[in-house]
């Protein structure tokens, strides 16, 4: 629970910041592919359960928020795609030069998929992810 508690304040925080600021931006092409390189390569670390590997792409914050044990734990009870992904596709990248956000849709190898907000943030010169939030799947009830 913690790990979704801090990427969802986490999330609300940085989201909030922008909103107040105004400063995100699209993000430059360079700019990017280091954003989505940082999401894509715990993904990877996930797929190959390197879950040390994944650990690092978890911001400062994050990771002293949590222990790795719990991070482990959290990501496969708590975003499934994400620990067992196949691939992903992403929506617009914006940052400011400090953060960033990013909407992905994760696929595990069935096909099935599910929506995350991604919040990045610069540390020592890489994007590291602070916080993810899960879409809440569409009902398909008719009201």
């Amino acid at each position: 629970m913690a790990y979704i508690l801090a990427g969802v304040f986490g999330w609300l925080a940085l989201v909030g910041h922008a909103a107040e600021s105004g400063a995100m931006r699209a993000s430059k092409p360079t700019v990017k592919v280091e954003i989505i390189g940082a999401i894509d390569g715990q993904l990877a670390a996930f797929r190959k359960n390197e879950v040390g590997r994944a650990f690092a792409y978890a911001s400062t914050a994050l990771q002293q928020q949590t222990p790795i044990r719990r991070f482990a734990a959290l990501v496969r009870d708590g975003y499934p795609e994400i620990w067992a992904s196949a691939r992903a596709e992403y929506g617009l990248v914006r940052d400011d030069g400090a953060r960033a956000t990013v909407t992905a849709r994760v696929f595990v190898e069935s096909g099935r998929s599910a929506v995350y907000d991604y919040a990045l943030v610069r540390e020592d010169d890489f994007w590291r992810i602070a916080g993810v939030l899960r879409h809440e799947a569409k009902s398909e009830k008719k009201v």
